[in-house]
Formats: C-alpha cells, structure tokens, sequence
C-alpha cells in the first residue's frame, strides 16, 4: 500500500495515540503532530483550563478548527488526535479524505491502568468519579466513530501496525 502524506491515529483517550504517533513519524521520517498540543498553543491554555473556563462545546469547535487548519498547512505527518476529535462535526469524514486513519483499539483494562499512573486531573474526563465506568460509557459512545477507521490495530506490537501500513 502506498501510504498517504496524512495518517490519523484515533482511538481513546490513553489508547497510546502519541506514542505510538512519535514512534511511526520517526519510522516514517515525517513530522509529528499532536492535535491537543496544537490546541493548546492555539487557546494559550491546558485543554483542562479550556474545560474549565467553557464548556466542551467551545473546546470541540476549537478542535475542529484546529484540525483543518494542521490539515492545510501540513505537507507529510502523523498526526494524534484527541480521544473525542473523530465523534465531532465531520471530523471523520475530513480525516479520512484527507489521509488515512488508523483507531488503536486498546483494552479498556489498559487505558484504566495507564490513566491512573498518570495525573487523571489533566484528563477533564477522568478527573472524579469511578473511572472504569466512565472509561466503558465513553467507548459505547465512540465506538462507531472509531469503527469507521481504514485501519484497527491493538495497540499491542508496534511490528503489527507497520505490517497493516504495507
């Protein structure tokens, strides 16, 4: 397969999408973008102060202006996407038209691990409450947007994502 200048990695939030995004820009010698980052330079604020002084709508459309815009002015690049970017506006659509999109399909058992080995309060989401529940609520919600991907892959072996890329 003749790879695209965009992939788009999607999947939940702790799925893994800027790691293993770093990990295949530097295999693939193009330019890392992380679209959270680019929102946050954009606003001048943490996504969590964006949170906090709005309200997720205002943070949405940001996102969505953030990611037509990285659109336009990147020429080749991975780009990791916020956990809700492909569930908003037509932010799918435009990603798959404009590269291909890769949804890292993480155990949820995982993502809970992860998330509570790091700062959970940088995570508006997950800040309270009992995270294995909202992790599970938040999948059913999104797992139609994720399932649209042209490709899955488990998150488990970075080798597997490199051969599904072929």
């Amino acid at each position: 397969m003749s790879l695209p200048d965009k992939i788009f990695l999607i999947g939940m939030p702790g799925s893994g999408k800027t790691t293993a995004g770093k990990l295949l820009a530097e295999h693939l010698s193009v330019q890392f973008i992380d679209l959270d980052e680019q929102i946050e330079v954009k606003a001048e604020s943490t996504i969590k102060e964006i949170f906090e002084e709005h309200d997720e709508e205002y943070f949405r459309e940001l996102e969505q202006q953030t990611l037509q815009e990285v659109i336009k002015l990147t020429d080749k690049a991975v780009i990791a996407t916020g956990g809700g970017t492909p569930c908003f506006f037509d932010n799918m659509d435009v990603m798959k038209a404009s590269g291909l999109t890769v949804y890292i399909m993480t155990p949820l058992k995982t993502i809970e691990d992860r998330i509570n080995h790091t700062e959970r309060s940088k995570r508006p989401k997950f800040a309270d409450g009992d995270l294995a529940e909202k992790l599970e609520q938040l999948n059913q919600e999104r797992s139609a947007f994720y399932g649209e991907a042209d490709i899955v892959w488990n998150g488990e072996h970075f080798s597997e994502l490199l051969a599904l890329l072929k």
